[in-house]
């Protein structure tokens, strides 16, 4: 072949790919340009993170759709359930979205998905491993320029969440400036401080210290260290420029010091996991039963709520069915030798044994779609209540459920990043919960939220304290206290003091235990209804579960009200009977569980759970 003829074809091939080169392709309408992993750049396990993206419309024309944010398959298949979000975003501009998913311990892939031109479109994250230490931050504004803390993580205050709920993997936050924020961040910043959070206050860069606006009243106190609920607020006298670096040390320890000794769950992890053959579980699950993580007390729900069917019916009719269409048939045809009576008997079993088959479905299984809900109910100072939810669905007649609940705030999860899911979830005021649940088959749900509905209030009638604890105590309730009580303790210190209810006041007459007593009590009564399987180490219930109360779940509920890590820990208790906090154990109310008409059977147990300080209150 001639050389010189080949040039000509190389010279049109260069200049295709130098103008596929210099061409753009074509710009997506949204971009990705930066996704912030919870407040430290890793998520924390087992608590809603959240996630935000820095997204901006490319377009000259405004986007206005929705971006869905959920776990994929290594081989790029969607699994877990889906968190959307409606978005409006202005041409050319950039905003932030946020999404509060709840992680495990998986750093999966997740994709953002969205529809742009009648087509779906997608990007690709790899999650950081989530860690178990929760977040220490210092809130910083963008653009400025204030001093950075060594070995604190800065986040912006412009994207701090505005619900409570997703603040649980916050532990401290370090600050030297007033935030400018709206009205759901700063309630959602003094709740997390209620309910637990640390704040370091320092001087602004002027040298003065800060003073806040009356709806951040608890941080204009003065005080060193001022207690807001569980929380506590340390008021420093000095900038972050006369910060030494022995200074900081200190103030980092302060921050990452932990409460409770991580030893004394060790010291019973070899019982625990002493498995006995002849008896067939673990005899000592008591531990691991009270402290279930949220997928196992999930599971343990999902065991009560499911529909049971009875196995055995459903075998013996089968072995009937194969001896009627085998030796049955046979015989019929060596009786007769018309075929039309061969073709009548064999439509005519067919036909009746289908008929047996359909009744005897119904029959063993639960004929009543049902929940089981375990509750607990923290009652924050501006009369809301902080819910966690933890719910079971067994349905018994498949399709598409819309799961909703009175309230602010919802959020979501269904603790299983793997589970393949056919479900979407929403935040926020209007939240829900929509997924396919097959027939005959149950899906569980972790739910945290805001409401209203059944806030009650409690105010100190007559107290009296030695260096014991608590030699009396009145306390008066207003119209909206629970009914359907089942237990009403006081704790203060390390000890549960029993109340009993004398129509408008809560009495206390000298019963008083230990709060590890009480859990003991508490799992002895529960070790033959539970136990944990051999393999998975996983406490389910052993046999009719459903007929196990929700009573034996009160010492998970008591724990997590309590905030207490171990068995032991409940020994180390402050002894500080100046506040206390009043705990009610009663049946969930209507207005607490799901309000979903297609659930007709419906049971549930709720721990409410509120801070009282012990002085009497004069009007």
């Amino acid at each position: 072949m001639n050389r010189k003829s080949c040039i000509p074809g190389f010279r049109r091939c260069g200049v295709f790919v130098l103008l596929l080169i210099l061409i753009p392709s074509r710009v997506l309408a949204l971009e990705i340009h930066e996704i912030r992993w919870s407040f430290h750049d890793r998520p924390v396990a087992y608590h809603f993170n959240p996630v935000t993206l820095l997204v901006e419309n490319n377009q000259a024309t405004p986007f206005e759709g929705q971006l869905r944010f959920q776990p994929e398959s290594f081989r790029g298949q969607t699994i877990g359930l889906a968190l959307a979000k409606s978005i409006y975003i202005a041409p050319y501009e950039k905003k932030w979205v946020q999404f509060y998913p709840y992680f495990t311990e998986s750093n999966a892939n997740w994709s953002v998905d969205w529809e742009e031109t009648g087509h779906q479109k997608s990007k690709s994250f790899l999650a950081p491993v989530p860690t178990h230490e929760r977040a220490a931050v210092q809130l910083v504004s963008f653009g400025s320029l204030e001093r950075l803390l060594p070995g604190i993580k800065q986040y912006p205050e412009e994207i701090f969440p505005p619900f409570s709920a997703t603040t649980d993997s916050l532990e401290s936050v370090v600050l030297n400036h007033v935030p400018k924020w709206d009205k759901a961040r700063r309630t959602a910043f003094l709740e997390w401080i209620y309910s637990g959070g640390t704040v370091h206050l320092f001087k602004n860069t002027s040298g003065n210290a800060l003073v806040f606006s009356e709806s951040f009243a608890p941080l204009n106190r003065m005080s060193s260290v001022v207690s807001f609920g569980k929380g506590r607020i340390f008021r420093h006298q000095i900038t972050f420029d006369q910060l030494s670096s022995a200074e900081l040390s200190r103030m980092m320890r302060i921050i990452q010091q932990k409460t409770g000794d991580p030893s004394d769950g060790d010291e019973k992890l070899a019982d625990v996991y002493y498995y006995d053959p002849a008896r067939g579980y673990y005899p000592h699950a008591g531990f691991l039963y009270s402290n279930m993580s949220d997928e196992e007390l999930l599971t343990t729900l999902t065991e009560m709520s499911k529909p049971q069917r009875i196995w055995y019916l459903n075998f013996f009719i089968s072995f009937l069915y194969l001896l009627v269409v085998g030796p049955g048939y046979y015989v019929v045809t060596r009786l007769s030798q018309k075929t039309h009576h061969y073709y009548f008997y064999y439509f005519l079993g067919t036909a009746l044994f289908s008929l047996i088959f359909l009744i005897s479905g119904r029959y063993s299984s639960n004929q009543t779609s049902q929940v089981h809900s375990l509750i607990l109910a923290n009652v924050l100072p501006d009369r809301e209540i902080e819910l966690s939810e933890w719910s079971s669905l067994g349905i018994v007649n498949g399709g598409t459920y819309e799961i909703s609940h009175l309230g602010d705030e919802h959020l979501y999860a269904a603790c299983n990043e793997y589970s393949r899911i056919n479900g979407i979830s929403t935040s926020g005021s209007q939240g829900m919960l929509k997924i396919e649940i097959p027939p005959n088959s149950s899906q569980s749900f972790l739910h945290k939220a805001k409401t209203r509905e059944t806030v009650f209030e409690v105010a100190v009638e007559s107290v009296l304290t030695n260096e014991s604890g608590l030699e009396s105590l009145t306390l008066k309730v207003n119209d909206h206290f629970p009914n359907q009580i089942k237990q009403i303790y006081f704790q203060a210190g390390p000890k549960l003091y029993e109340l009993k209810q004398d129509k408008e006041r809560l009495v206390y007459h000298g019963t008083s235990r230990k709060i590890s007593t009480v859990l003991d009590y508490s799992l002895q009564n529960s070790a033959d209804s539970l136990a944990t399987f051999s393999l998975t180490g996983t406490v389910k219930p052993r046999e009719n579960p459903d007929k196990l109360p929700l009573d034996q779940l009160f010492p998970v509920l008591l724990k997590r009200a309590l905030g207490i890590n171990s068995d032991l820990t409940g020994s180390k208790q402050q002894s500080n009977v100046s506040t206390g906090k009043l705990l009610v154990l009663c049946d969930a109310p209507d207005e607490l569980v799901l309000q979903s008409p297609q659930v007709t059977k419906k049971n549930g147990l709720v721990l409410y759970c509120l801070e009282v300080p012990l002085k009497i209150q004069i009007d």
